[in-house]
């Protein structure tokens, strides 16, 4: 009896150390499926999940990508600790290391999809491994125009340069399609989401600078935010 009390006392302890790594999104701890409601029809959606290592040692942690069904013109990404890798590639060639209580916040594990205009919904299964320990997050991408409608809300033109960029970048932008009473705003955000940088936009075109040289080296975003939401997103590296 005591030896089978000691094997499930041992087993139980394995299991505990085994899980290295817990994911939440949205401050929300998940691990089954994330649904998620693309609102850019022909630019990058962004989902950012938050990896914490909950254990007492570094953790290496590796990221596999299996589509289960995908719609038709569509395509989706993943990134690891700044590194985007190709709509072709399917596993991460090197691993996020997490020291014990770490997160992955300020490089992240984030994923983007494009729905390029089609409806419908794409499946994506992300397989986080670490050592003999894995967990599989479903996400499912929906796009529908029903609800939304920023035909009079459309960006034309939205470029940075120089890209990658150092201590400022400039943003060239056309909103000649937009309403004359849309409150338009370019907006920064880190990889986390949290805005870092916003400035207004005054006329339908033009050019904003920006000063860069507070920010850590990494991947950002700018966006034109017009009425509260956001319109176009384009990716930023500051090295």
């Amino acid at each position: 009896m005591k030896k089978i009390i000691s094997l499930i006392l041992f087993m139980a302890v394995a299991a505990v150390y085994a899980q290295s790594f817990q994911i939440t999104y949205n401050g929300e701890v998940v691990t089954g499926a994330i649904n998620f409601v693309a609102e850019q029809a022909d630019d990058d959606n962004e989902l950012i999940v938050t990896i914490t290592n909950t254990s007492d040692q570094p953790d290496s942690i590796f990221l596999t990508r299996r589509v289960t069904s995908e719609v038709s013109g569509s395509y989706n990404i993943f990134c690891i600790g700044g590194q985007c890798y190709d709509a072709s590639i399917n596993a991460s060639s090197s691993p996020m290391i997490l020291q014990p209580g770490e997160n992955s916040d300020g490089s992240g594990f984030h994923f983007l999809y494009n729905p390029c205009g089609n409806e419908g919904t794409t499946s994506v299964d992300y397989t986080f491994i670490s050592g003999d320990f894995s967990t599989t997050l479903t996400v499912n991408y929906t796009y529908t125009s029903t609800g939304i409608n920023n035909s009079d809300l459309h960006v034309n033109s939205l470029t940075a340069y120089p890209n990658p960029a150092t201590t400022s970048v400039t943003v060239a932008y056309d909103l000649s399609g937009f309403r004359a009473n849309s409150d338009a705003r370019l907006v920064i955000t880190n990889l986390v989401g949290s805005k870092v940088a916003v400035r207004s936009l005054n006329g339908t075109s033009g050019k904003v600078s920006l000063d860069l040289s507070g920010l850590d080296a990494g991947i950002y975003f700018y966006s034109v935010e017009a009425n509260g939401q956001s319109i176009s997103t384009r990716k930023l590296i500051v090295k």
